[in-house]
């Protein structure tokens, strides 16, 4: 799984082959919170998370995550369109 963006304590990744819309998953390094984030709109939006999927996020790290996006929406954009255009 590419890593699109990294701070010291977040990733922001991309599942190649990942289903539509296009989204990022935005965790901790070790990986005990994740959150989903669509990228495909004008603002970055919290996607839930289906009901056979486990993620763990908090309004913090959900806070945080939707700022970075927005923050670096581009090139995460950029980023990501690779990946799902390889499907």
């Amino acid at each position: 799984m590419p890593i699109l963006l990294q701070t010291d304590d977040i990733r922001i990744l991309v599942y190649p082959g990942d289903h539509p819309p296009i989204h990022v998953h935005v965790v901790t390094k070790n990986r005990s919170l994740e959150v989903k984030i669509d990228i495909s709109c004008s603002e970055p939006m919290e996607m839930r998370p289906a009901k056979d999927e486990r993620m763990k996020t908090t309004a913090k790290h959900t806070k945080r995550a939707l700022k970075l996006c927005s923050d670096n929406l581009e090139i995460l954009r950029e980023g990501a369109e690779k990946y799902y255009a390889a499907q």
